[in-house]
């Protein structure tokens, strides 16, 4: 009921916001690319100690469970390409961190594509990710490293009105199915060639519902997009607290502000994405994603 409730409200909130914003002149119907440079590195994680407890499988179950940190290194883009009815992001990159003890390095990718018939919307994501941080833990003769791999995707279909260059709404109801590995490899002394050991190899069902809405002035445009997402577990778990909950899910609140500084200069803009979580970030047990606050530099090509 709190996810049909929500939807609706920001259907609502949208709706007064199309009718309310000056609109643009009318444009053709064309490919636009937009390429968004992050400003900050920021990202949210899993923290160390749940995959030194080795409780990372157990989602927002078990705290403490998020941290975000600063990344360094090649930070791929975020690229947009949009016509009136079609839609394609992708996103990702390899990034490292490090603190007084660990370092991180992460590697993912993540696409998204979406297209339209009259009101009809069909579409679909998929992701990949691997994160691995050598010497998590140390023993008096042994030392170990942390693999984790994930992927997934899903598809959904929905209502599209409007367009996507524009101002638009859109709903969706999607399916889809992710999965997480986790590895350890012992660094023995005078010993070589270790194999990886397995942790855990969780599989989840997916359904998920989502609400957007964008409406575009000359210099502004504002976007919100609600999101709300139940994981079921493929095999179900014997104990939830011994290894992990079979349902999880997540809600999360995206809002995307977008500014165009100078009006000589259209091409270049500002992004501002603040996320908003009202659950435990599960998804965070597959894929790493934005901090709560990001600042992209926006270069859109007509």
């Amino acid at each position: 009921m709190v996810k049909i409730l929500s939807i609706i409200l920001v259907l609502c909130i949208c709706g007064v916001a199309l009718s309310a914003q000056e609109k643009l002149p009318p444009l053709e119907s064309k490919l636009k690319i937009s390429i968004d440079v992050p400003f900050f590195p920021f990202w949210d994680t899993v923290k160390v100690d749940r995959i030194k407890n080795r409780t990372i499988q157990f989602g927002g179950s078990a705290t403490p469970w998020k941290s975000t940190a600063m990344f360094s290194g090649l930070t791929v883009p975020r690229v947009i390409f949009t016509e009136s009815d079609v839609r394609i992001v992708f996103e990702g990159g390899i990034m490292k961190t490090h603190d007084e003890n660990t370092s991180r390095t992460m590697g993912q990718v993540h696409a998204v594509i979406e297209g339209a018939i009259w009101f009809v919307l069909v579409g679909s994501d998929g992701f990949f990710g691997q994160e691995q941080i050598p010497k998590i833990t140390r023993g008096m003769n042994f030392e170990t490293d942390f693999l984790r791999r994930s992927s997934g995707g899903q598809g959904w279909f929905g209502m599209k009105f409007g367009d996507f260059n524009q101002d638009f709404v859109v709903v969706r109801y999607g399916r889809g199915y992710v999965w997480t590995k986790g590895e350890t490899h012992f660094i023995i002394p005078d010993i070589d060639n270790s194999d990886w050991l397995p942790l855990y190899l969780e599989q989840f069902r997916t359904v998920s519902l989502s609400a957007e809405g964008t409406a575009r002035a000359r210099r502004i445009s504002q976007s919100v997009r609600l999101d709300a997402v139940e994981y079921e577990r493929v095999i179900p778990s014997p104990d939830p607290v011994r290894f992990g909950e079979n349902h999880i899910r997540d809600m999360w609140l995206r809002t995307e502000t977008e500014v165009i500084p100078f009006s000589r200069l259209r091409s270049l803009r500002g992004v501002v994405v603040l996320t908003k979580d009202f659950r435990n970030q599960n998804r965070l047990m597959f894929l790493n994603d934005y901090s709560s606050v990001q600042v992209f530099l926006r270069i859109l090509f007509n």
